[in-house]
């Protein structure tokens, strides 16, 4: 304990840092009152918490009157001070996660998780090194962007942020004069004032081109440069663990997106809109490779007459000269005598045209109004062909595609050439002077091709059939099917222009019936998306199981799906069938142990299903971030996954909300992709420890009847009580969260209740309230249903001991128990009527005291979070900040419901507030 306080000093000399610029600030913009009245509310909430209990109860009193009787004015800027306290201590405490990385890169043991820990694991597992170079030739581990309807953070505040986040780390790693630790201090002081200066919300609701371009800055500015370091770090993990070179250079990593192709209850994503998306992604790529190139060029001087060329490099050459004479003429004079360079040259000439037949095509297509912001973006805020330096480009722009057959049409080609300029490179003794980067572009080229993001399309199910149906002639054509078959042809186009990386997926929500995907095959076909010589279509048709229905009825849809020779014989063309799961409606639909229950069948069946056809199955786990829709550590969640369900290939959602703690930072990306990798790595060599085969089977019986008690509890409140959407409803900020401007999507799919209700509004709104309803409920009566039989607490700390999935399970219920707070959901459900209020209420809290009392005698832990102190410190010190902004959002959504308009906007700045110090927005 006294080591972790120790290695924590850092972190709250931080934070106590930040905060005292704050307050300094807060008393240079708004006068000595705001700052007072703010550590008086401060105070009163820390002696709330851990003053001495006599006093407590007079704390909060005393609490809740000052915050009743704060004006609406003032109550804002109080809310805004909490949210940018937050917003600071966030960013201290992703810095100190990279001060710890590299404190374990100084260790020689190997950070838990890391790939260097994965690979020891496996050689100690006894897996032969040239096992692990066969999966790691062949693994494919997919990460699919998305946007996030509940997003609340703006760009322009990262921005700020990130600014912030590299003076830190300059005064860590840097031993500053005198005058530069005084400019240092003065650079972060004035991003904190801009930060309380700046808008924390929108005044209209986001954009789909705001959401691409979000998602963009990750990619862009932190995740492109990692890219060439993956294969190093693979490689040195390899050798550090089998002593011997792995022999050449994996790159397991794919990037795909939703934003701007996700057409799931989301209106404002048209075909018009989905085209832009695809084009801003190549144009973005297109670039950045170019500006690569470029580089590499200017670096590769190697002169023919101080080293011996390779034949075949003079064969590309003369090649090159013959197709692109005027290129070659204008760049002779240049270099003359530097083959390399010369060879970059002509690749660059390629890039710049291939560049400027997507700028003419974007003109031409006019983009739509919602993504001008996108257009500008794909052309970085320039012409439509921006300069090149070394006078490569604008030349070309007007020029007819037909006059430019020297452009670049798919990745491959351009790879072929990198690979003989790497290879030729080494070959003549060059390989410490510009291979290493050639192989780095190589490896961005490799993970991205000519899309610096492979955009996928997601659209409703009903709507693939509705557009089947019209096509044949037996019904009339819906807006939704309308919608559907425009977005395959946009597809079509795209693929047509620039291969099928442009976009190559099609994801069908609420899939029910193997109709869903032989109606999508139907509307491929007539979209122009049929490849007859391969006899397939040019996507990849994939089911997403969302409900418990369809997650059990899953294996059964391919069984009837590969039944079908039109189907089969275009899975088989295409390789691969791919499945996705989905965390969230199936958790809200039957509770967390039975949705668990249902998705680990579903990954059991599904591989069965595809492994007695012969086809590869990948399955595309829908995660979120909150543990009701799957979320928890990564590579506990990999690992507890279905023995044989990854077998090379892991693909999964990364939310919106969590691309910021989780990319924002390079060293916390590598720490994140490693953690991905590595669970994916070690499962498919199942290098893992496991219990017998007969355990597996008894803790799974075991595992069905908790997930049915589970599911009845759970059922019995949400579906069952007549009072529940009432109370739901006014306890909790769920109305306001769909009106107020936070993210392009609606907060429902349609008109209804819960049903209608989107799975990350669902748990946001219980997370605001302070419940966090979703991740636990159920689960205390399921426990007890076994715990109370005589052996039955025995058999379920044996599985908590012995069994991964349920491990899993149970410490991510202990982790959203020690988040919840129901003395201010009690608050809250105060907002509820009577009736409502105490039809619902009692429940809840029993169960809450119920799965407390479980979890601790499953696990053994005296107190929540017992094994995990800093996850539990770090609880403690943030609960006494956000809890004065849950009373304030308790006052203000009274004061809104009793007719006060003034109200919207410091209800929004409390439900950024209150998701920055949860870390947790759905």
């Amino acid at each position: 304990m006294v080591r972790k306080r120790k290695v924590d000093r850092p972190l709250r000399r931080d934070v106590r840092f930040l905060g005292r610029l704050l307050g300094e600030v807060l008393v240079e913009q708004e006068g000595s009152g705001l700052f007072e009245l703010e550590e008086k509310v401060r105070k009163l909430a820390i002696r709330r918490r851990r003053g001495p209990r006599p006093g407590r109860a007079a704390a909060e009193a005393e609490l809740i009157q000052l915050l009743a009787e704060i004006p609406i004015g003032q109550a804002e800027r109080v809310i805004r001070a909490f949210a940018t306290y937050f917003s600071l201590a966030n960013l201290a405490e992703q810095h100190h996660r990279v001060r710890r990385a590299r404190a374990h890169a100084r260790d020689p043991a190997p950070q838990r998780g890391s790939l260097a820990a994965v690979l020891q694991q496996a050689r100690e597992a006894g897996v032969p090194a040239d096992r692990v170079r066969e999966v790691l030739s062949t693994l494919e581990v997919t990460l699919t962007l998305t946007a996030h309807p509940t997003q609340a953070a703006r760009r322009t505040l990262l921005d700020k942020l990130d600014r912030i986040a590299h003076v830190l780390e300059e005064r860590d790693r840097c031993e500053l004069t005198p005058h530069e630790a005084g400019d240092a201090l003065e650079r972060i002081r004035e991003e904190v004032g801009a930060l309380w200066q700046t808008d924390e919300v929108r005044r209209e609701r986001p954009a789909v081109g705001d959401e691409v371009k979000n998602v963009l800055w990750y990619v862009e500015e932190v995740l492109w440069e990692l890219l060439p370091e993956l294969p190093h770090v693979l490689g040195a993990a390899f050798e550090r663990a089998y002593g011997e070179p792995l022999g050449f250079s994996p790159m397991p990593l794919r990037l795909h997106s939703w934003v701007g192709g996700d057409m799931d209850g989301n209106p404002r994503v048209t075909p018009d809109v989905l085209e832009d998306a695809i084009r801003a992604h190549e144009a973005r790529a297109l670039r950045r490779i170019l500006a690569e190139v470029q580089r590499v060029g200017g670096m590769l001087s190697q002169s023919s007459r101080n080293v011996e060329v390779p034949a075949d490099l003079f064969a590309s050459l003369e090649e090159d000269e013959r197709m692109m004479p005027e290129i070659a003429e204008r760049w002779a004079p240049r270099t003359v005598g530097e083959p390399w360079r010369r060879k970059l040259r002509f690749i660059e000439a390629r890039l710049a045209a291939a560049l400027t037949r997507v700028e003419e095509r974007r003109m031409m297509a006019r983009p739509p109004d919602s993504l001008r912001l996108v257009a500008r973006l794909a052309h970085g805020g320039e012409g439509a062909v921006a300069a090149h330096p070394h006078g490569i480009g604008p030349e070309f722009h007007g020029t007819h595609e037909a006059e430019l057959p020297w452009a670049y049409r798919a990745p491959a080609e351009l790879i072929g050439d990198l690979e003989l300029v790497a290879d030729s490179l080494r070959a003549a003794n060059c390989g410490r002077s510009g291979e290493r980067d050639v192989r780095a572009l190589l490896a961005q080229v490799r993970a991205v091709g000519f899309h610096i993001l492979e955009l996928e399309m997601r659209a409703p199910a009903e709507d693939a059939r509705a557009a089947a149906a019209f096509l044949d002639g037996q019904g009339e054509q819906t807006e939704g099917g309308a919608r559907f078959l425009g977005a395959l042809q946009k597809i079509a186009a795209a693929q047509a222009e620039s291969g099928e990386g442009a976009c190559r997926t099609v994801i069908l929500s609420m899939a029910t019936a193997a109709e869903d995907v032989r109606a999508t095959l139907r509307c491929a076909q007539a979209a122009g998306l049929w490849d007859d010589a391969r006899h397939c279509a040019r996507i990849d048709i994939v089911p997403l199981f969302e409900t418990l229905q369809a997650l059990d009825d899953g294996p059964a849809i391919l069984r009837s799906l590969f039944a079908d020779p039109l189907y089969r014989g275009h899975v088989q063309a295409r390789g691969v069938q791919e499945v996705m799961v989905g965390y969230s409606d199936s958790g809200k639909e039957v509770g967390l142990l039975a949705a668990h229950g249902a998705l680990r069948r579903a990954q059991v069946a599904l591989p069965q299903v595809a492994a007695a056809i012969g086809i590869p199955l990948r399955i595309f786990h829908g995660r979120g971030e909150s543990v009701a829709r799957g979320g928890g550590p990564a590579q506990q969640a990999i690992l507890s996954l279905p023995r044989g369900s990854v077998a090379g290939r892991y693909k999964a959602t990364e939310q919106g909300e969590a691309l910021d703690h989780k990319y924002a930072r390079p060293e916390l990306a590598m720490r994140t992709l490693e953690l991905i990798i590595g669970g994916a790595l070690l499962h498919t060599l199942d290098a893992l420890e496991r219990p017998p085969p007969a355990d597996v089977a008894r803790f799974d019986a075991t595992f069905v009847q908790l997930a049915e008690e589970g599911r009845k509890a759970y059922r019995a409140l949400v579906w069952e009580n007549p009072h529940f959407v009432e109370f739901f409803n006014t306890a909790s900020p769920l109305e306001e969260i769909a009106n107020l401007p936070i993210g392009s999507r609606p907060a429902k799919r349609r008109a209804g209740g819960v049903e209608a209700l989107r799975a990350i509004p669902w748990v946001f709104a219980w997370t605001q309230n302070r419940a966090i309803l979703p991740g636990w409920y159920g689960v205390g009566t399921a426990l007890a249903s076994l715990a109370d039989k005589p052996g039955g607490e025995a058999e379920l700390r044996e599985m908590y001991r012995r069994w991964p999935v349920f491990r899993t399970v149970i410490d991510n219920v202990e982790m959203v128990l020690a988040k919840s707070d129901l003395k201010i959901a009690a608050r809250y459900a105060q907002l509820a009527p009577p009736e409502a209020r105490q039809a619902i209420w009692p429940r809840i809290l029993e169960e809450y005291r119920r799965t407390r009392r479980l979890i601790k005698r499953v696990t053994g832990h005296r107190k929540l979070l017992e094994e995990n102190e800093p996850l539990r410190r770090s609880i403690q010190l943030r609960n006494p900040y956000v809890d004065p902004m849950s009373f304030l959002q308790v006052e203000l959504l009274r004061r809104k419901r009793t007719g006060d308009e003034r109200c919207d906007r410091p209800l929004l700045l409390t439900l950024n507030g209150i998701a920055a110090g949860m870390r947790n927005t759905g």
